[in-house]
């Protein structure tokens, strides 16, 4: 099988020989286990009820095997199945719901207009991508602005909870960063259950106080994971929409003379460079797919990048074109009973903010040097410098 270092910090899913191993082979061997790199092959196994998303053996192979981030990892909705998993899910499906998303519809679009008017030559990372979630999230919890940079600095680094192979200082950064929501979310909990508000926080918690069979506990972690995905990985995505728009500054053309297209521009822009470059499940009985042997215990990471830019499943889609319909599913938010919960969130956030970035400036241009986050996990910038013409 072609063989791809993954955890090199040089390495890309997009460069040439990952196309090539595309080619030969719907899997490539790498030094974190088998990388799924066509579509296809990609959307079953995310629905394989012989697949979980690897609970503590994923901690246990980056040798964590105790401490903050083991305490949240481990019991995460994610890591649940059945019953257990519709027990949280409805949990939360009762207070986020699409009229609490389309509710902050108007905050994104009044924040987006105050943020866009300091952006050309800024870092768009610093002055939009982290700024606008970020106020999002805060506004939907219930978190005050005085705490948003604390805030900020904490959903940024657990994102890298997926990247934990790349080494460094990365394990550290994350235990530090769980360990600050743990704390946060436990005295914003303390507060709303006191005095009750018309946030999130306080529609959980009334879901919970007339469930007996959810914990506080449970509350809080699933809380925390919502912070998780409703900041890290829309900061990235907006950025990763930005770099793609600079590299086609024809189709912020388009955008901006037809704001209308903004749904299927947003898919085209998670579909061309999602913040999810990769997303992890670990087999829970031995099987075989595909020719591919999976004991049980063995990880396997599906290349979300490369796989929804495969030629099999998008005709046409080595090109960036938001007029275009693509019929394949995207993969970075899951799919099956784990669909990502916060991807409407994520929807609503780049189709109000796109249109009006596009209205009020001109096509971007990358105007520095760009560094980025480790390709496995979630990726993105680090510093994305930007000029608008």
């Amino acid at each position: 099988m072609p063989f791809l270092n993954v955890v090199d910090p040089a390495f890309s899913f997009t460069a040439p020989e990952v196309f090539a191993a595309q080619e030969a082979s719907w899997y490539a061997d790498t030094p974190i286990g088998a990388v799924v790199l066509r579509h296809a092959e990609a959307h079953e196994l995310l629905r394989d009820r012989r697949l979980d998303h690897g609970g503590d053996g994923y901690l246990r192979t980056n040798g964590i095997t105790s401490g903050p981030i083991y305490d949240w990892w481990v019991p995460m909705i994610v890591n649940h199945d059945g019953a257990d998993h519709r027990r949280l899910r409805g949990l939360v499906h009762k207070s986020f719901t699409p009229r609490t998303v389309d509710q902050l519809r108007p905050f994104i679009r009044a924040k987006t207009t105050e943020l866009a008017g300091a952006l050309d030559g800024a870092d768009f990372v610093e002055s939009f991508s982290d700024r606008l979630p970020l106020a999002v999230m805060c506004e939907l919890l219930g978190v005050p602005p005085e705490d948003y940079d604390v805030f900020s600095q904490w959903t940024g680094d657990i994102g890298m909870i997926f990247g934990l192979a790349a080494g460094g200082d990365t394990a550290a950064r994350v235990e530090r960063a769980v360990a600050g929501l743990t704390g946060y979310v436990d005295a914003l909990i303390d507060r709303r259950v006191a005095h009750p508000s018309g946030d999130l926080i306080s529609g959980m918690i009334a879901a919970w106080r007339t469930d007996d069979t959810v914990t506080r506990d449970e509350v809080r972690n699933l809380l925390v994971t919502l912070v998780f995905g409703a900041h890290d990985n829309t900061r990235d995505q907006f950025s990763n929409a930005l770099v793609a728009f600079a590299e086609h500054p024809d189709q912020w053309a388009v955008l901006r003379g037809h704001p209308e297209l903004a749904e299927r521009a947003v898919n085209e822009a998670m579909r061309w460079r999602p913040s999810a470059s990769t997303v992890l499940r670990r087999s829970i009985e031995d099987f075989e797919y595909g020719g591919l042997p999976l004991p049980a215990g063995s990880l396997l990471t599906v290349a979300v990048q490369i796989a929804q830019r495969d030629p099999r499943a998008y005709p046409g889609g080595d090109v960036f074109d938001i007029t275009v319909v693509r019929e394949a599913p995207l993969l970075q938010f899951g799919a099956g009973p784990h669909y990502c919960l916060g991807s409407a969130l994520a929807h609503a956030e780049l189709e109000e903010a796109l249109p009006i970035l596009a209205s009020r400036l001109g096509s971007p241009a990358i105007a520095g040097p760009v560094t980025w986050r480790p390709a496995i996990g979630i990726h993105g910038p680090n510093k994305l410098p930007l000029t608008f013409g």
